[in-house]
């Protein structure tokens, strides 16, 4: 491969906004520019097994083409998390396999980069692996980009393009798998300022981390989480008619609830809700489930409440919808 084709390649690749068309750009040209090179980049959720109380970690493709595997399923996976360096196993039938972690600023593993090909030794080889690592950079620049510095979770800009995605993705053919999220929330922590000018902000911060560790360990791994700013998280939940959703944010209340905070003792949280119908506009449902919020925060906080049905209780005033076109911002 010659010095002008690499950097095209690059180019393409710096080109990407966002870390699922980074991926999927990624896919494409090794497609087109080495014969016989699968790969997959996979990300890292910690899950539970049945009832067991511990955490495991899970790999899941970025793109959904590959069934999800336990990391400690395969130990070139396994082996790459651990030492946070790339390894290298030799396959039967001339095959190699790879894995590159993606270590983030702050020493933690969030993907990992599996590659088999069937070069031996070559300049084809070189040049996939160089490939892979420039890849690598540039991927940890978009994730670190979309994730909040302190929770480790999806920040405000993340939400921003998920929901440009779902407005416009549509409209364009693109690819992205947004279209089948039912319902989205806002969770706001209880009195937080209290806690702040009571504990200070070192306890504040660290109730935010457990806070967010907490909520997402008990929502499941097809729903997506965002600190939105301060104390205030937003939650899309995937795949589930009304009520179900009612009971996934009831469980992270009830979650919540009987944590143990250090320094702080008992926190809780105010969940709103609103469903998220095809082809509206995600900031007119945010909306909706703020004003649910609103409410919760004026009735005893601690609670979980949809819009629609405090709507149809005759306890809210509708939102107005939104007209003509929304600008998301970075």
């Amino acid at each position: 491969m010659d010095t002008q084709t690499v950097f095209q390649l690059v180019k393409h690749l710096t080109r990407q906004t966002n870390v699922h068309d980074l991926v999927y750009a990624l896919s494409e040209l090794l497609t087109a520019n080495f014969s016989g090179v699968q790969t997959v980049v996979y990300e890292l959720q910690a899950t539970r097994i049945g009832h067991a109380k511990t955490q495991c970690l899970i790999c899941i493709d970025c793109l959904g083409s590959c069934e999800p595997t336990y990391l400690n399923d395969d130990d070139l996976l396994s082996d790459a998390y651990m030492n946070k360096e790339e390894v290298t196993k030799k396959l039967g039938g001339q095959k190699t396999k790879v894995v590159i972690p993606v270590v983030l600023y702050d020493k933690s593993v969030s993907h990992l980069i599996h590659v088999l090909h069937p070069y031996n030794q070559s300049k084809a080889t070189d040049a996939l692996i160089g490939l892979l690592q420039i890849f690598k950079d540039i991927f940890r620049s978009q994730h670190e980009k979309g994730y909040d510095p302190l929770t480790r979770i999806l920040n405000r800009q993340a939400f921003d393009q998920v929901a440009s995605d779902m407005v416009y993705a549509p409209q364009t053919g693109r690819s992205v798998d947004v279209k089948q999220f039912k319902a989205i929330a806002i969770l706001d922590i209880d009195k937080f300022k209290s806690i702040n000018d009571q504990f200070g902000h070192a306890i504040g911060d660290e109730t935010l981390v457990l806070f967010a560790q907490t909520i997402r360990s008990v929502l499941r791994q097809e729903d997506m989480f965002f600190r939105y700013g301060g104390e205030e998280f937003v939650v899309l939940v995937r795949e589930v008619k009304l009520e179900q959703a009612q009971n996934v944010l009831e469980r992270c209340r009830e979650a919540i609830e009987t944590r143990r905070f250090p320094q702080v003792g008992s926190v809780t949280v105010s969940i709103g809700f609103a469903d998220l119908e095809p082809g509206s506009h995600p900031v007119e449902n945010l909306s909706k489930a703020d004003k649910a919020l609103y409410f919760i925060k004026n009735h005893g906080r601690n609670q979980v409440r949809s819009y629609e049905q405090l709507l149809k209780d005759d306890m809210l005033e509708p939102v107005e919808e939104i007209q003509g076109s929304v600008d998301f911002w970075d």
